[in-house]
């Protein structure tokens, strides 16, 4: 059932984190308006709320996984039903405080004229040389994205304005600090270079004080640093914080003991060490590959040298990633199979969320997931290789937090680009494109879907 929530997330994050105590609203909390205590307590917009979501699951509880043209229309109907929430309820944002815009935040996201709105009330707070002024100038960027258009600017480019943001230090533990770096995960080193100094200075908060919303932006953290900062600068900060999470894990227990222990694990891999892209292939075993049609292709990621191999990590569970199918058999259908091949990497759940029928349990009986993944196949007509991996579909040498997460390998064996979603099509073509021009055994030979 597609809630507005996760019309939401699909606009604002479309992926799926592996921690649960990270998962976040599809909108952060917003910094607004003086209050003026009119209008609806907050308890009582999050009540309305919850029934505009209830009429909105019932419209579209028949679409499980939308075409881009459905997409569309959905969001177009959806915005529509915004605005009517608004004039329904006489609902006026300038005369709002605090908490209520904070309540009403998932319908405003929804709403470009909603969204204009709360633009114009916080831009005098963007100003501000503080927290408070970056969480701002952040909120006026994610309420633009509403409003997109040609001339929009990338996510990526409003990231970079936002690291130049005087508050940004002050205000980067908060949401809206980490989403910024998140952006910025594949960054270019001359993007970066103007920021260097800032992101070196962000080290210094990841001592053993830190918080653990702190820490938990470590990885994105890192990999941006990797980028931004020479190589011995980047390979001191990354001792000096891998020291404070060993110090925090030595006086930590329980819960918080198992999550700073992961991060640990995550910190030690291959993408945070700054040793991915431009790097060999970190280990992947391959323990099951199938094409739908039950044969074995290959059987080792080192039988395809020679091709371009773009790896798609996903799992039955994420909706983005099996919303994303159309764009993937779109670059296989791209592409001789003999200079690319295309492989959904996963590894066992425990149960395989069929789109078709039932989901079915397979915990402890690999054989079965195994088996069920191959009818799941079939009825989502897969035409790309999927790879059962040893390792997780969190893997940590690849820095995969969430899911979809697409990493592109060159012909030797190298990896050259990581971190991209299968909707960034023209980015994965354009990566693509690139390795087979310099590959001077042949070239791209796209079909009619390609471009």
């Amino acid at each position: 059932m597609l809630t507005l929530q996760l019309l939401a997330l699909s606009l604002a994050a479309p992926s799926i984190t592996d921690d649960p105590e990270q998962a976040a609203p599809a909108t952060p909390p917003v910094v607004a308006t003086e209050a003026t205590n009119s209008g609806p307590t907050p308890d009582e917009i999050r009540a309305m709320i919850s029934e505009f979501h209830a009429s909105l699951d019932k419209k579209f509880e028949a679409i499980k996984h939308p075409t881009e043209a459905e997409l569309d229309q959905m969001q177009a109907e959806v915005a529509a039903a915004a605005d009517v929430f608004f004039a329904e309820h006489n609902l006026i944002l300038e005369k709002l405080g605090d908490e209520q815009l904070k309540a009403l935040e998932p319908v405003i996201f929804q709403s470009a004229r909603a969204s204009a709105t709360m633009i114009g009330l916080l831009s005098e707070r963007t100003k501000a040389p503080t927290a408070d002024g970056f969480k701002a100038a952040a909120k006026v960027a994610m309420f633009s994205s509403v409003q997109k258009s040609d001339s929009s600017p990338s996510s990526n480019a409003m990231a970079l304005t936002l690291l130049s943001h005087p508050g940004f230090i002050a205000g980067f533990e908060s949401k809206e600090g980490g989403a910024v770096l998140r952006l910025l995960a594949d960054a270019t080193t001359e993007q970066l270079a103007p920021h260097a100094a800032t992101i070196a200075t962000l080290a210094a908060q990841f001592n053993q004080d830190a918080s653990m919303d702190l820490l938990r932006l470590s990885d994105s953290y890192l990999k941006v640093a990797a980028v931004a900062l020479p190589k011995d600068q980047f390979a001191a900060i990354r001792a000096a914080l891998l020291a404070s999470l060993n110090a925090q894990l030595a006086k930590s227990e329980g819960r918080r003991k198992a999550v700073l222990s992961r991060m640990l694990t995550e910190l030690n891999g291959a993408a945070a060490r700054g040793e991915l892209v431009g790097y060999p292939t970190p280990t992947l075993t391959c323990d099951w590959v199938k094409r739908a049609d039950g044969t074995t292709p290959w059987k080792s990621l080192a039988d395809l040298k020679g091709k371009v191999i773009v790896l798609d990590f996903w799992a039955t569970w994420c909706g983005p990633c099996v919303g994303s199918f159309p764009k993937v058999a779109a670059l296989r259908a791209a592409y001789s199979p003999d200079q690319v091949e295309i492989v959904g990497i996963t590894s066992i759940q425990g149960a395989i969320m069929h789109q078709k029928r039932e989901r079915v349990e397979c915990k402890g009986d690999v054989a079965k997931e195994q088996a069920e993944m191959l009818e799941f196949m079939k009825d989502m007509g897969v035409t790309w290789t999927i790879a059962m991996t040893a390792e997780d579909v969190f893997n940590p040498e690849f820095g995969v937090r969430d899911v979809p997460f697409v990493v592109i390998i060159d012909q030797s064996g190298t990896v050259s680009k990581a971190g991209l979603r299968p909707n960034d099509d023209a980015a994965i073509r354009a990566a693509v494109d690139e390795l087979l021009a310099k590959d001077q055994k042949g070239t791209a030979t796209p079909t009619a879907n390609k471009g």
